[in-house]
């Protein structure tokens, strides 16, 4: 049997990246479209996160005998941090929408670092995840 991780993994790891890029497009740009595409990009990413976990779980189960070893571990943990960092900006943007408005502020710049952390998190989980891929 395949691995089916790697189909899904594409999703959160190229989405949020683009949700930060977008959002420092909007930043530098004021156009609110760029804003705009950054909310859906990690609505979108978010909402992909459980499936993409699921199917780690899976593989990690079925392919490498739920085996703990260092980097399942991290990254285990870091897809909690994923959706831990993802899901109160996704949440945070959809209640409180006037929170992006220019110039930010408070709320604003909370969303900002929220979705400036999400790319980091892919950044580790992706690393890890090539290191099973690669070694």
């Amino acid at each position: 049997m395949r691995q089916i991780h790697p189909m899904f993994v594409q999703f959160p790891l190229a989405l949020f990246p683009v949700a930060f890029a977008s959002f420092c497009v909007y930043l530098g740009t004021g156009s609110k479209e760029f804003e705009e595409g950054a909310f859906v990009a990690a609505l979108f990413g978010l909402l992909a996160a459980p499936f993409t976990m699921a199917t780690g779980f899976f593989d990690w189960w079925t392919h490498y005998r739920a085996y703990l070893t260092r980097v399942f571990r991290i990254k285990i943990a870091g897809s909690f941090v994923l959706l831990a960092l993802a899901a109160p900006a996704v949440l945070l943007r959809a209640f409180h929408p006037e929170a992006v408005a220019l110039p930010l502020e408070g709320l604003g710049w909370l969303y900002f670092g929220l979705l400036a952390a999400c790319p980091a998190a892919c950044v580790v989980l992706g690393y890890y995840g090539g290191k099973l891929v690669f070694h």
